[in-house]
């Protein structure tokens, strides 16, 4: 009898310790599926809060955890669906350099359709997929315009009075969107305050911006070429203003340092870094050097108007130090500028007549790859546009 008793104890204790422990483990369970909709839920703010500041590679990273949450999924691909529809039909020179991406499309839709199964009832994913649908239908489908919000925060840099309004306007419109040009236009309205150390800052800043930017988008430049030149340029935009701004400290040494490599930077192809270096030499007391960049500022492409006639008149100045051109400053400008666009064409036309073509491996508009090594010895015109 005792036996049995103690075999019933023994039971009753199991049994007892077994429960204790299921009930010990079901809130640890239910803790850790809560921590993990928890993450799935900060995921998904942060990709939405990175794509709206356009950095698509870290945001589609953060979408693509939250979207392996049932809690999250419908978001995450409804916000994955409609990143690849921008890439996909919306983004040609949306930003400098870039281009539509193709071989995304079929992404978008797979995304869209993706939520809608997630969640039915989820309006706003229905009508995103029936956008990217009918842009999948279409003969061609017009860039996305600037956003609202972009251009008020832009146009608000622009009117910043003090320099703590340009500051602060500057983090303002950066936090929107992390593209680098309010870091380049506060340096340059810094300049012209004469917070020549904040500016040279706020300019650094710009070039490591201008840097991550393009890398978080690399596949939007589609050549290898161009996020080349895009980095290059966000570069010299920097090494430009930072060089101004010491000139203007009447730091001679240091600005030539940084103007000159902004010139290699842009391949002497940016009128306003010649301009400056013109402005330099003149106040080194080297009139031809000075008359030299002024000349080339003139002859390249570009430039806004305002910029135009400032450089025009700083050529009249040095000019005016010199022999009286032969019927006159205007003439004797038209004639410089013709024939130093001239002797540029002639340059690049020398550098590629006879010379074999290199291989070049392209995509077609369909975004299949076409290599033109095939074609070797035949007669082959290549047509270079934009489609804007």
């Amino acid at each position: 009898m005792h036996r049995y008793m103690g075999i019933v104890v023994a039971l009753a204790v199991a049994a007892s310790t077994a429960s204790s422990a299921a009930s010990s483990t079901a809130p640890s369970a239910a803790l850790s599926g809560a921590q993990a909709q928890t993450r799935a839920r900060e995921q998904l703010a942060k990709g939405q809060a990175l794509w709206d500041q356009r950095l698509a590679n870290s945001a589609i990273a953060a979408l693509e955890a939250a979207a392996q949450d049932p809690s999250t999924a419908a978001e995450a691909h409804e916000a994955l669906g409609r990143l690849y529809t921008f890439k996909g039909w919306l983004a040609d020179n949306v930003y400098p350099g870039w281009h539509d991406e193709p071989s995304l499309r079929q992404k978008a839709l797979t995304e869209l359709r993706a939520a809608v199964a997630a969640d039915p009832n989820r309006a706003s994913a229905r009508e995103a997929l029936r956008t990217a649908e009918e842009y999948a239908a279409a003969d061609a489908v017009d860039p996305a315009p600037p956003r609202p919000e972009i251009r008020a925060l832009d146009q608000k840099l622009q009117a910043a009075g003090t320099v703590d309004d340009i500051l602060s306007a500057v983090e303002a419109r950066a936090g929107a969107q992390a593209d680098a040009a309010p870091y380049f236009t506060g340096a340059q309205m810094l300049i012209d305050k004469g917070a020549y150390a904040q500016a040279i800052a706020m300019a650094n800043r710009g070039a490591a911006a201008s840097d991550r930017f393009i890398t978080e988008n690399l596949s939007a430049y589609q050549l290898t070429g161009k996020s080349q030149g895009s980095f290059a340029r966000g570069r010299a935009t920097a090494a430009d203003l930072t060089g101004w701004a010491l000139f203007e400290q009447k730091d001679y040494a240091k600005a030539r340092e940084k103007l000159e490599e902004a010139a290699r930077l842009s391949q002497d192809q940016d009128p306003v870094n010649q301009f400056h270096l013109g402005e330099l030499a003149r106040a080194q007391g080297d009139a031809a050097q000075a008359r030299n960049h002024y000349l080339d500022a003139l002859s390249l492409s570009g430039g806004p108007a305002p910029l135009r006639q400032r450089v025009t008149q700083a050529l009249q100045s040095v000019q005016a130090g010199g022999a009286v051109p032969a019927g006159g400053f205007d003439a004797w400008l038209d004639a410089e500028l013709a024939r130093r666009r001239d002797e540029r064409k002639s340059s690049v036309l020398k550098s590629l007549v006879d010379r074999p073509l290199p291989k070049l491996t392209l995509a077609t508009v369909d975004g299949r790859s076409y290599d033109t090594s095939g074609l070797q010895g035949k007669v082959l015109l290549l047509n270079f546009f934009a489609s804007w």
